[in-house]
């Protein structure tokens, strides 16, 4: 995610007016096992209110330019405030970013933000993503505009800041408490320093020896990062220079930030490009493939041997010991969830995107009505877990609507819009031959773009409901109101189902 400030951003961010009513800053409790935070909670000072207006931001949709893109779209709670199972953050209209989602936990504690550092204040950070045409691709203007005519945010800043003035300065500073409450300090590794009853095993402990002696060089401190930025050796992929983007110093090529190693069983894929899938690929590089790149990293390139001296042996034991930095706590907790906000966010209601075509062209409609069948093979295919039947049905669906022809401008238009939505979240699943999770993502989006064809032109001999779990955001089309279908995590409450039939 590249993170350079526009200096116009900068200047409308400059100007920070004095609050006139703040409440009672709440305790932000720094783990005793943790070094001072960075963060100046001075200038910013927690409040339950600020928190919780933070966290509805985090998750509105809102905020991108097309409402279809939240700050959670790409840093979900369940894979540590990441995208799990993609490689590349994806933003609006499923376009593809140059890197993978960073982690969001213990931002407290960093000094700089995203894997260039091209940020220095975590109030600024949320800048670059929300900006940034692949990501969500909004101005902060246009922002702030929808943000001051919503029915629900005026009364929030109200409760957060004395006042309902929405500004830049409120509406970032929100955010950054939302995000400084994400902290991670549970693991089975912190209750074992702070002496609270546990204790690593032998491999554990020989693994956390390990570590400290071959990765701790960079991977330092209770926070496992010593937030420098370095060149590890990967091969080169599409150019990306990483810190030398946003210094332009030429020692500073191919060098990333030194990512904290907490949470790594969910934080999947790893490496800024998202290259490795395992932990055990990870290793593997550092053991035997560092290649001698521009500026590699001394610490990998020591009496003429690249790398670090690695046996199998080790790499199972440092492995054991990674395990016990995992935090289970920390992504269950209902508090960062978007299920327990006090305050529900609008959704996108899906009748407002249908149209009324009538098909006159009896062998087009045909064409969509196969779509039908092709969608549920796929949809049966994702209910299995089966990622190969799943991607042969995104094949087969391209293939399908790939004939579909129509002739009169307005609904050849629409079609033309929506059929390309459908491709591109066909293709994903068709990547993710080997990533349930990554076919699981796309297939929501691919279930509410199909329906809206579907629905609008009128074409299912059968009804059809469109269903979305509002607790889950699972979306898939069923002919059925009761169908089961991912209903695990849904209530009657939550669920709501829009109905087709000609």
């Amino acid at each position: 995610m590249r993170v350079k400030l526009k200096l116009g951003i900068i200047l409308v961010t400059v100007a920070f007016l004095s609050f006139k009513s703040i409440p009672e800053p709440v305790l932000f409790s720094v783990p005793a096992n943790f070094p001072k935070p960075n963060y100046r909670f001075d200038a910013n000072p927690l409040t339950p209110a600020g928190v919780e207006l933070g966290k509805t931001l985090f998750y509105d949709a809102l905020l991108s330019s097309d409402n279809t893109i939240s700050c959670g779209s790409c840093h979900q709670q369940s894979a540590g405030f990441t995208q799990h199972g993609h490689m590349l953050s994806h933003g609006v209209n499923d376009r593809l970013s140059k890197r993978n989602a960073m982690p969001l936990f213990n931002l407290a504690w960093s000094d700089s933000f995203g894997w260039d550092g091209g940020v220095s204040d975590l109030d600024f950070f949320a800048v670059s993503p929300l900006t940034n045409p692949v990501e969500m691709d909004e101005s902060l203007a246009n922002i702030l505009k929808k943000l001051r005519t919503s029915p629900l945010y005026p009364g929030l800043f109200q409760r957060a800041f004395g006042s309902n003035e929405i500004n830049t300065e409120k509406f970032l500073k929100a955010l950054s408490q939302f995000m400084l409450t994400m902290v991670s300090a549970n693991s089975k590794y912190d209750h074992y320093v702070r002496n609270e009853g546990v204790k690593l095993n032998t491999i554990e402990l020989e693994g956390l020896a390990l570590f400290k002696q071959k990765c701790a060089s960079c991977h330092s401190g209770e926070l496992f990062s010593d937030f420098s930025f370095r060149n590890n050796g990967l091969s080169i992929r599409d150019n990306d220079k990483g810190r030398f983007e946003i210094n332009q110093n030429d020692t500073d090529q191919f060098k990333f930030k030194v990512p904290s190693l907490r949470n790594l069983i969910y934080t999947a894929p790893y490496m800024h490009d998202g290259r490795f899938s395992t932990l055990e690929e990870v290793l593997d590089h550092y053991a035997t493939k560092v290649e001698k790149t521009p500026f590699l990293d001394p610490l990998l390139h020591k009496d003429g041997q690249l790398g670090i001296s690695l046996s199998a042996d080790d790499k199972q034991k440092i492995i054991a010991f990674l395990k016990t930095l995992d935090d289970e706590d920390f992504v269950k907790n209902s508090t960062f969830s978007e299920s327990t906000l006090v305050s529900e966010i609008p959704r996108k209601n899906i009748d407002a995107e249908l149209k009324n075509f009538k098909l006159a062209d009896i062998s087009t409609r045909i064409l969509l009505i196969q779509s039908i069948d092709v969608y549920f093979k796929i949809k049966t295919a994702i209910e299995n877990k089966d990622t190969l039947l799943a991607a042969e049905g995104a094949r087969n669906l391209i293939k399908t609507l790939n004939r579909v022809q129509i002739v009169e401008t307005e609904p050849k238009s629409f079609f033309e819009n929506y059929q390309e939505k459908v491709f591109l979240d066909a293709k994903r699943i068709i990547e993710g031959e080997k990533s349930f999770e990554q076919q699981l993502d796309h297939f929501d989006e691919l279930s509410e773009h199909l329906y809206v064809i579907l629905a609008s032109f009128k074409v299912s001999e059968k009804t059809l409901y469109f269903n979305e779990c509002l607790k889950s955001d699972a979306k898939w089309i069923s002919y059925t109101p009761s169908d089961s279908f991912w209903t695990t995590n849904c209530t009657s409450a939550l669920q709501k189902s829009t109905i087709s039939k000609e």
